[in-house]
């Protein structure tokens, strides 16, 4: 990667590596398979900009019996987007009855993918997913999110990787910015080129331990559930009361409840921290499709879920120790029975959902704690390049 290149005055400096790129060309691709399954989808690149990531996204996806094939709006010209949105290259294959995934380089009013996803329902495909390469939310008009996001990045011109400046370096294998725009940002990696990660476990697996770990190595914001509602139950909050109702009983809180103030503290705390490890959200199917929701209007993805193997004998153990030296009225025989009951009758099944979204990283929990992390470490490493 060059320091520095100069394109019709203007000077631009390293943003985003080629290694990087194809890091989440690989995740994002792994997320269209997984969710197309045995479909035969269509895939619609939208030229000129997209055509290098609509390369590399394609063949990384690798459905042999899908199609690709190719559109061109046009709403830039220079360094800037008009608004004013033209179909140079209009659609000539029939997407009735298909999936269709469109591939975009960048969102960022989000009028030209408004347009489009407009024109093809008059089609009657059978769905629309929308993937993007660079996702710009502070300069969306129009509420619009794409359904897979490679990077968000703030409002600034960029280039390279097929994207140009007026028909120029598309040939780059890198992305550069604009010299005098990139002194608020963090060269190669931007600013909500976030990491986050659900830790999974039963009770007493040892997910406030590792967390700690996440947090200092990584910058993460960390969320608990289980604090925020005892802090709630400590308070005596109208929330608290009925809290407590169901931890008393060692069962789950309402998925309405949870995500409520899940939203809220997302929303109040960790807007601009470099991510968020979850510590016991999400526990049910739906709570983790809420999760899924709510990151993705946030511009950013679930990107792990660390799963903490260990053998209920030991779980056991480790909460019957821990009521003792804490006090924790949810920590005595027969709750911690009905608590694990719950976890394997409600919770267990999360992890085939996350195996099969390609996020699931199972470590075994027993043993030395540094040891447990660090094979965390490697696994964050290797599946998500962190």
């Amino acid at each position: 990667m060059e320091k520095e290149i100069n394109v019709d005055g203007l000077t631009f400096v390293p943003y985003l590596t080629s290694d990087r790129i194809a890091e989440q060309v690989k995740r994002v691709a792994n997320e269209i398979r997984n969710d197309l399954g045995d479909s035969c989808p269509i895939f619609i690149c939208v030229l000129n900009g997209a055509f290098m990531f609509a390369a590399d996204l394609y063949r990384e996806i690798g459905i042999n019996n899908s199609v690709i094939t190719f559109v061109k709006y046009s709403s830039y010209e220079g360094t800037k987007s008009t608004g004013n949105i033209k179909e140079v290259i209009g659609l000539k294959e029939d997407i009735s009855d298909r999936d269709v995934v469109i591939i975009e380089d960048i969102v960022d009013t989000g009028l030209t993918a408004v347009k489009m996803i407009e024109d093809l329902r008059s089609r009657n495909p059978r769905s629309i997913r929308f993937a993007t390469l660079l996702h710009k939310p502070e300069s969306c008009k129009t509420g619009f999110t794409p359904d897979y996001v490679a990077f968000t990045i703030p409002p600034k011109f960029i280039i390279g990787y097929g994207l140009d400046l007026d028909g120029k370096v598309r040939n780059l294998p890198d992305i550069y910015v604009i010299k005098e725009e990139a002194e608020n940002i963090d060269i190669d990696n931007k600013m909500k080129d976030t990491l986050n990660v659900v830790l999974f476990g039963a009770p007493g697996s040892g997910k406030g331990t590792q967390s700690a770990k996440l947090i200092d190595k990584y910058g993460l914001y960390h969320i608990s559930t289980g604090e925020v509602l005892r802090d709630h139950i400590k308070r005596g909050t109208e929330l608290g009361k009925i809290a407590d109702s169901y931890i008393s009983e060692g069962q789950l809180i309402p998925d309405d409840l949870m995500i409520k103030i899940l939203d809220d503290v997302l929303e109040k705390e960790a807007a601009d921290k470099k991510g968020v490890v979850f510590d016991g959200f999400p526990r049910t199917i739906p709570q983790a499709e809420a999760l899924k929701e709510l990151l993705k209007k946030r511009g950013t993805d679930l990107h792990a879920v660390i799963g903490l193997e260990v053998p209920e004998e030991e779980l056991m153990e480790r909460m019957l120790l821990r009521g003792k030296e804490t006090g924790r009225a949810d920590d005595n025989p027969e709750t911690i029975k009905n608590r694990l009951k719950v976890y394997h009758d409600q919770t267990h099944p999360l992890r085939e959902y996350y195996t099969k979204e390609g996020k699931y990283l199972p470590i075994n929990g027993t043993g030395i704690v540094d040891e447990i992390f660090n094979e965390i470490a490697k696994g964050l490493k290797e599946k998500v390049g962190r």
